[in-house]
């Protein structure tokens, strides 16, 4: 009897653990968000779930299509649109393993590299409703790194697409959708931001990014190889990434024959 007890145990802790990893063939699973955050924990901008794709539908022909290539990208995200997930589910996230790619400086990842301020933040739904990803217009303050059509300019202002966003449903009910290991740059900061082009969105995908604060280097993202400058001095650090890009690629080691 004690050992059909022990069974039955078993089989609901097994069934309890599956039910929690919801789509681990995707990387995803249901985000349990705890009650207390740190100060510098920031879920992104809100979109209103039901009034998003309604703005979108006024916009003129070039911005409807815009949105509709950005919007492609975040589609097959959540198992099903987020306006019928679970009620009691209060945020979902995605793509565990994305920073074991990224080095702390990613410049053979990235088109362009700029310092920039965030001047305004927006979010937006997937054209399927799976997905969310906000834009961040990025005021550019220098250019380290340009795009091959020198499209940068100091001065002027681009866009920096990021996957996340937080997402306001009918009663104000707020849903936070968040990728593992990364962070959202927080409007009126100073950023040294990692760009790749996004072509058919017309805008750039933010590869990682470091925010510049009281003198100091502060990573957005989370990973042991960010933390490497977390507390750099900003221009020590700032002349360490423009060496970088001026040196270019480096070509591989020569092999010395064994003699």
């Amino acid at each position: 009897m004690k050992s059909v007890a022990v069974a039955v145990f078993l089989g609901l802790f097994i069934g309890l653990a599956v039910i929690h990893m919801v789509r681990t063939d995707a990387a995803t699973s249901l985000q349990e968000k705890p009650n207390k955050k740190s100060s510098d924990e920031y879920p992104g901008p809100i979109v209103d779930y039901e009034l998003d794709f309604q703005i979108a539908a006024l916009a003129n022909p070039k911005e409807r299509e815009l949105r509709d290539a950005r919007g492609r990208r975040y589609n097959k995200r959540a198992p099903d649109p987020l306006g019928e997930l679970p009620p009691n589910w209060v945020g979902y996230a995605t793509g565990t393993d994305w920073v074991l790619g990224v080095p702390a400086l990613p410049l053979a990842q990235s088109d362009a590299v700029i310092v920039g301020d965030v001047a305004a933040s927006e979010a937006h739904i997937s054209n399927d409703r799976t997905g969310v990803y906000s834009e961040f217009s990025i005021r550019v303050d220098e250019v380290l790194k340009n795009h091959l059509d020198s499209s940068l300019k100091v001065g002027e202002v681009t866009v920096g697409e990021r996957e996340g966003g937080v997402v306001r449903f009918q009663g104000g009910r707020l849903f936070e959708y968040t990728v593992y290991h990364q962070g959202m740059p927080r409007p009126d900061r100073t950023y040294l931001f990692f760009l790749s082009g996004n072509k058919q969105g017309g805008d750039y995908v933010i590869v990682t990014a470091y925010e510049l604060r009281r003198g100091q280097v502060v990573p957005l993202d989370d990973s042991p190889a960010f933390a490497s400058y977390k507390g750099y001095d900003e221009q020590e650090f700032l002349t360490k990434v423009r060496t970088a890009i001026a040196r270019g690629p480096q070509p591989p080691r020569e092999r010395k024959e064994e003699k």
